[in-house]
């Protein structure tokens, strides 16, 4: 054997030595030194099952997410809430009484309602008179009626209209796309009292419609989720030429959001049994 075959040999012995080495346990931690140019090969594919659960499930409503929380959940469950956006987030294997590896997971992340997508989406876009018209009209199933003696209404405030009400309002405003605005009032009743000018025949005529200030939707925050009441401000400006801009404005939403969550949180937590942590889990 000459002397490059013998050392050849040498290192794949001395290599091979190295691969066989024992797992050490340092501080704790498993360790297994290789040398240079080796890996070591996962063979966790091989066995009959996965050594631990791990894995995030992604839930699209609310009782998913419970149902697979009631039936993977450890003492080491916990459950993370965050309202902006809003998410629901249970890590089965957190660090509780020992170190968990937090990454066995279910989260539901509340997708907003079409319905509330729609008006929020049109809060303070100016549009034409026409165009703000007929969004309300295609939506008109949202609106409800809000007596002035309902509970909540703010002091001295006046009933929201009905949707045959706006309905009308609607309609008007669409007939009267080629008139002039003048000028705007409001009334004792808290409308608006528009006064225009009209060609008629070739005869200039004057005339005047009122419009409701606000008024009230009953529609859900999250999909397949409770209504909630939302209050709706019109607002306008007549520009020079006597074109009347629109737009709606909702009135604080983001608490709107916040309530939605809060009761959320407070049917998850008595339907899991589990206290609902404000924040989100550690990477």
């Amino acid at each position: 054997m000459s002397q490059n075959d013998t050392q050849t040999e040498t290192i794949a012995r001395d290599t091979l030595a190295a691969c066989n080495q024992t797992v050490r346990d340092v501080a704790g931690t498993p360790v297994l030194v290789l040398p240079e140019g080796f890996k070591a090969a996962d063979l966790a594919h091989l066995l009959a099952a996965p050594a631990r659960k791990r894995g995030t499930a992604v839930l699209n409503d609310a009782e998913s997410f419970v149902a697979v929380v009631n039936d993977q959940m450890t003492e080491d469950t916990r459950i993370f809430s965050t309202i902006n956006p809003p998410t629901f987030t249970a890590v089965f294997n957190h660090n509780a009484a020992e170190a968990g590896w937090g990454d066995h997971k279910a989260q539901y992340n509340a997708p907003l309602a079409p319905e509330w997508l729609a008006w929020t989406q049109m809060d303070g876009k100016k549009v034409g008179q026409v165009d703000l018209a007929q969004f309300i009209e295609n939506n008109l199933v949202d609106v409800v009626f809000i007596d002035k003696a309902a509970p909540g209404m703010p002091v001295g405030e006046v009933g929201s209209p009905d949707g045959a009400t706006l309905l009308e309002v609607c309609r008007t405003l669409e007939a009267k796309k080629k008139v002039d605005f003048k000028s705007a009032i409001r009334l004792a009743d808290g409308s608006t009292q528009f006064t225009y000018d009209e060609d008629v025949q070739g005869s200039a005529r004057q005339g005047q419609l009122a419009v409701p200030e606000q008024f009230s939707l009953g529609i859900p925050v999250f999909e397949n989720g409770e209504k909630y009441r939302a209050d709706v401000r019109l607002r306008y400006r007549i520009q020079d030429g006597g074109n009347l801009i629109m737009w709606l404005e909702l009135i604080r939403p983001h608490k709107i959001i916040e309530d939605a969550v809060k009761q959320l949180r407070a049917d998850i937590a008595a339907q899991t049994e589990l206290p609902i942590l404000n924040g989100s889990p550690s990477k």
